[in-house]
């Protein structure tokens, strides 16, 4: 091989390096890196370059990236997102699906097109303008505003109500309706008038 062929070869790869991730800092405007390229070679404040819109912030142990070098520059390096292959890492994903995962095992996941799947450990939260409106545990949805539902609404055991039930028609129990019944009066089998309006 020529020397000048070589030294192509040798240039293209020194812009990408294998590198194990000492120490993460996401607390500045930008996520910087402390990493090892080869032994004894530590670099500090590598910043890592993420898509926009998208941050994580990988377990330490075990984290390892690529770390590209601008314009063959070993003094202006860049990092990728980190990995982690350590961690569990959320598998078994068929063709077209996509998830977003954490350490813990919590996950967003898109399913075959058709389904969206949320799995939280203890508490899904959804806030708007910085307040909680929605807040889910184990057991127990809270809902913190008005309710609207255009459709039915089906209870699977009691329903507790502080405030007043207003119903534009009727409301009925046990198949008795409060507009239409009727009440005995004092003597036995004459019906009283049907409520009023």
């Amino acid at each position: 091989m020529s020397d000048d062929l070589t030294g192509l070869v040798m240039g293209l790869r020194g812009l990408f390096a294998r590198a194990v991730i000492h120490d993460l800092d996401d607390e500045a405007g930008d996520q910087t890196l402390t990493l090892a390229t080869h032994l004894g070679h530590v670099k500090s404040r590598v910043p890592v370059h993420y898509p926009f819109g998208f941050t994580s912030h990988a377990p330490i142990d075990g984290a390892v990236t690529m770390v590209l070098h601008a314009g063959g520059d070993h003094a202006d390096p860049v990092a990728l997102p980190p990995a982690n292959p350590m961690t569990a890492r959320m598998g078994g994903l068929k063709e077209g699906e996509t998830a977003l995962y954490d350490a813990a095992g919590q996950k967003l996941h898109f399913r075959d097109g058709r389904l969206v799947q949320v799995d939280a450990l203890e508490e899904l939260n959804v806030a708007i303008a910085g307040k909680t409106v929605l807040r889910v545990t184990e057991g127990k949805v809270s809902i913190d505003g008005v309710l609207h539902v255009n459709g039915d609404v089906e209870v699977q055991g009691d329903a507790r109500l502080d405030g007043t039930l207003t119903a534009q028609q009727d409301v009925k129990s046990a198949g008795i309706s409060l507009k239409n019944h009727a009440h005995l009066s004092a003597q036995p089998g004459q019906p009283t008038s049907p409520p009023q309006e």
